[in-house]
């Protein structure tokens, strides 16, 4: 594929540190450009990817509807080199919701196995080679059906694992991880008439004062959700905002991210409208209106609620249409990179969040295959990269971008 060039508008001022990794310093006086610098085979589609960082190493895993999971080296330079790959537990096996941490010295890749109705631990040795060492399958107690998003979530020197349903059962279920990477049930809430958690297809985290908050995308009943996470791994729900016909753009609630700015919490909210599918029948609300797109910024309070700030509104001039991924990468303390991967459009959308909470386009990507979860970004000293896969059968492959900031 020849290599792709957009211009951004960044600047490049100095170098800090944020979140121990190198901080580009921004203004909007310069320009920078952002090209692809390689591929990688795998073994069928490209569903989802994550990205994961051990004793100075990066490793990427990716997988989608063959049941197989593939391990590469991510270089410095962001070139991908393939390191093995693996077979999930059950026939009918497909990957989704790859999450990863580092839990009391061990590594862990999470794999949700949708096709299963199962959750798959594997541990994460120094050489980025993985041993499958728990599965999870559901019952009648949790939310596994159809499994599509994992989001770990740290308090004090606990770690847990939160699971969102799919479709039949759909529901929010918590997990407590063992420092050896097994999964002891917590809590598991059903989806009701307030709850946005049917089809949880994104999630994301803060803490704010010393509590955590989680909040969740409801892609079958159009809306997002928050909730407060105790030590114990308990949940309960904080607030609830639905879609509607004016000026929110929820239907078909896609990709959940979010990133501190300054003192400001933000949660980044993207959709792929039902009007996008050919396939409808696994559709519940078939009674849907598209008044266009758009992808939602959502402040957070200081007792978690979420409050609707921005939208960016797709136009002739953006490439937000069947939005799939959200990916943020932090530039310093008060602004960030936002990729936005779209399956529609095949394209990556990237934007510049500024520390009021506005989103502007800096530009776009037509990668030309279609993006379903499949994107991830990565910041490795003070190179940018983003990490993108199809979910098209026929291409077989993920491509690395370098995103360059210069004077």
């Amino acid at each position: 594929m020849r290599s792709l060039l957009v211009l951004l508008v960044l600047v490049f001022a100095g170098i800090g540190l944020v979140d121990g990794q190198t901080s580009i310093q921004t203004d909007s006086r310069l320009a920078t450009s952002i090209h692809e610098i390689g591929s990688a085979n795998t073994s069928f589609n490209t569903v989802t990817i994550t990205t994961h960082h051990k004793n100075g190493l990066y490793f990427a895993y990716a997988g989608g509807d063959s049941g197989a999971l593939d391990a590469f080296v991510l270089a410095e330079d962001g070139l991908l080199t393939p390191l093995a790959s693996y077979t999930l537990t059950t026939t009918n096996a497909t990957v989704r919701g790859l999450t990863s941490a580092s839990i009391d010295g061990n590594d862990f890749l999470f794999v949700g196995n949708k096709g299963g109705n199962c959750v798959e631990v594997f541990q994460i040795n120094d050489d980025g080679t993985l041993n499958r060492v728990y599965v999870v399958n559901d019952n009648e107690q949790t939310y596994l059906g159809t499994v599509i998003t994992l989001q770990v979530i740290h308090i004090k020197k606990a770690s847990y694992l939160f699971v969102g349903g799919l479709e039949a059962e759909p529901g929010l279920t918590c997990f407590k991880i063992s420092k050896h990477g097994e999964l002891k049930h917590v809590q598991s809430t059903k989806d009701d008439d307030q709850l946005f958690t049917d089809g949880i297809i994104g999630m994301y985290t803060h803490q704010i004062n010393g509590q955590t908050f989680l909040f969740t995308g409801g892609f079958q009943d159009n809306g997002v959700s928050s909730f407060k996470v105790k030590r114990n791994g308990h949940f309960e729900n904080v607030n609830n905002i639905a879609d509607n016909t004016t000026d929110r753009y929820l239907t078909g609630t896609y990709p959940v991210n979010g990133v501190t700015l300054g003192e400001n919490n933000y949660v980044l909210v993207g959709h792929r409208h039902h009007k996008y599918y050919k396939r409808l029948n696994f559709i519940k609300k078939k009674d849907f209106v598209f008044h266009g797109d758009g992808l939602s910024v959502f402040k957070v309070s200081n007792k978690g609620e979420l409050v609707p700030h921005f939208v960016l509104v797709d136009n002739d001039t953006t490439k937000l249409s069947g939005q799939t991924r959200i990916e943020v990468l932090p530039l310093n303390p008060s602004q960030a990179i936002v990729a936005v991967g779209t399956r529609d459009d095949e394209s990556i959308q990237l934007c510049l969040l500024r520390e009021d909470g506005i989103l502007t386009p800096i530009g776009q990507l037509g990668v030309g295959f279609p993006i379903y979860y499949g994107l991830a970004a990565q910041q490795i000293n003070s190179n940018l990269f983003l990490l993108a896969g199809s979910v098209s059968g026929d291409k077989k492959k993920i491509v690395s971008y370098q995103i360059m900031i210069s004077e």
